[in-house]
């Protein structure tokens, strides 16, 4: 008799662990329902966005006019774009085996012509360039503008006079300076003046060269008048290095 109560006892205590058992894993069901709820809403953020600048006409953007194009191959960097123009390089000679001119194209990255250079060139029966010219057209041929050069030399070869001249695309004269140059005995440049048009002064540059060596600049600027009426020293060590700079009012 007291064998079959026990059994009894047993089976009872199953049969309440399996409701404990059930119970518990009913209440984590729930609990594990409950966090996916809240997870699934949203959250409020913790600072409040600035409202939408409102605006009384909607922008618009400009159409790019290369949308849709991409750059070809060989014209993507600046250094791809000179090759290219170096492949464009014509050159023209004379007799003498003188370059007369020289023409090439610059493109832009998308490999579209955007300039054509032409350059011109006189010389004088010593072989000296005396003229040297320069012109800048659009893919179309329109221009965009020019200059030239004038020179002169002395009895030893040397450079003593430039003229240059630039013009608008219209043709029109924009600039016109006249520099002259004086030599030292070892053939270096030490003074260098630059007038206008009217022959009135606009700038001296003098080169103190000391044993082959430039040691001081100085600049002098003119007024309308030519007139000096400022002035600025630079000096150097024996490697170049620029020890000073001074300025000075002459009036």
């Amino acid at each position: 008799m007291e064998k079959f109560l026990d059994i009894i006892l047993q089976q009872k205590r199953l049969i309440a662990m399996k409701i404990n058992t059930l119970v518990i894993l009913f209440i984590v069901s729930i609990l594990v329902l409950g966090c996916s709820e809240d997870s699934s809403k949203e959250r409020k953020p913790l600072v409040t966005p600035p409202a939408k600048t409102k605006t009384a006409k909607p922008v618009t953007q400009k159409p790019d006019p290369n949308l849709g194009k991409k750059a070809k191959p060989g014209y993507a960097t600046k250094h791809e774009r000179g090759a290219k123009r170096r492949e464009t390089i014509q050159d023209k000679f004379d007799d003498n085996g003188n370059m007369i001119e020289r023409t090439d194209k610059m493109f832009d990255k998308f490999g579209e012509v955007i300039k054509k250079n032409r350059y011109t060139y006189k010389y004088d029966d010593a072989g000296r360039r005396i003229e040297q010219g320069y012109s800048a057209t659009t893919e179309h041929d329109e221009p965009i503008m020019s200059n030239v050069n004038f020179l002169k030399y002395n009895e030893k070869g040397w450079k003593i006079e430039n003229v240059f001249i630039s013009y608008d695309e219209n043709g029109d004269e924009i600039r016109w300076v006249k520099n002259e140059f004086k030599y030292n005995s070892d053939g270096r440049i030490i003074e260098d003046v630059s007038y206008n048009k009217e022959g009135i002064r606009e700038l001296m540059v003098e080169y103190n060269i000391v044993d082959g060596m430039m040691v001081s600049e100085y600049f002098t600027n003119y007024n309308k008048n030519g007139e000096p009426i400022k002035k600025k020293t630079i000096t150097y060590d024996k490697i170049g290095t620029v020890t000073s700079s001074e300025e000075e009012t002459l009036k």
